[in-house]
């Protein structure tokens, strides 16, 4: 039984995918801009949320459009954590995603058409050329999309902050804006095949929080702005989660050394 509704599960998921990146490959192409690729984007998302049964809330949507451009640094909890955002986001926003997602027929289309930015993670050499394609996308007028963890917390812990996320701002000269997710690993569990085990109304409950604009600092060392940057964020998004006097809960010693290996 779980095995079938896996397969109804990613069969809704895949139907999905390629129609809407069938659109945006085909009318995006020959479209000026990157506006109907984005709203392309957009309505994948949504349809993903609603193909899965996601009972999505956003929190502080007055803070959607705060500033023009930013960086957005969102906790990173799930594959879900994408559509979840992106139903949110109707603004040209460009998503930082590891080369193997680029690969994937249609959603790897598009993202390549619409001005995504990929990150080679094996062959890091290839990455030279990033502080480029970022700076053509700021250019372009697109904000940025980073999960500064690097990779999908396996317990929920928020994980440390890598610092390229806020170094970009500093050298773009973009305010940060953090995101907070709740929920969507309980939706799709790291290294799960299928869509919660859980059917109740609950467990498909996810959210994004908007939290207010960082703004960095106007002088100083590049380096230490980014680091102030950082800090800052990882605050913000910690005192969310967890409250602001409170402690994230304890992790195993194993996650503990693979999260200092990361920085």
């Amino acid at each position: 039984m779980r095995k079938l509704r896996a397969v109804i599960d990613w069969s809704h998921v895949g139907l999905t995918t390629a129609g809407w990146g069938t659109l945006s490959c085909s009318i995006g192409a020959v479209t000026p801009g990157n506006r109907f690729s984005q709203w392309c984007m957009h309505r994948w998302c949504i349809s993903m949320c609603d193909r899965l049964r996601m009972d999505r809330e956003l929190h502080n949507g007055h803070l959607l459009g705060q500033v023009p451009q930013c960086v957005y640094v969102a906790n990173h909890l799930s594959l879900l954590d994408i559509p979840l955002i992106g139903s949110f986001l109707s603004s040209d926003y460009r998503w930082l995603a590891k080369e193997q997602i680029f690969q994937v027929p249609f959603l790897g289309w598009h993202l390549g058409l619409a001005g995504h930015i990929r990150v080679h993670r094996k062959d890091k050499t290839r990455n030279r050329e990033l502080p480029a394609r970022i700076h053509a996308a700021v250019r372009a007028g697109g904000s940025l999309l980073f999960f500064p963890e690097g990779t999908r917390s396996e317990d929920g812990t928020l994980q440390p902050f890598k610092i390229g996320a806020f170094r970009t701002a500093v050298d773009e000269d973009l305010p940060v804006v953090p995101l907070v997710i709740r929920g969507t690993d309980q939706l799709l569990r790291k290294g799960a095949g299928d869509i919660a085990v859980e059917r109740d109304h609950a467990s498909r409950r996810c959210t994004l929080t908007l939290l207010p604009v960082i703004h960095p600092t106007p002088v100083g060392d590049p380096k230490d702005r980014a680091e102030a940057l950082r800090r800052h964020a990882h605050e913000a998004i910690h005192a969310e989660l967890y409250g602001a006097a409170a402690t994230a809960p304890e992790r195993p010693a194993a996650h503990e050394a693979r999260s200092a290996a990361a920085r």
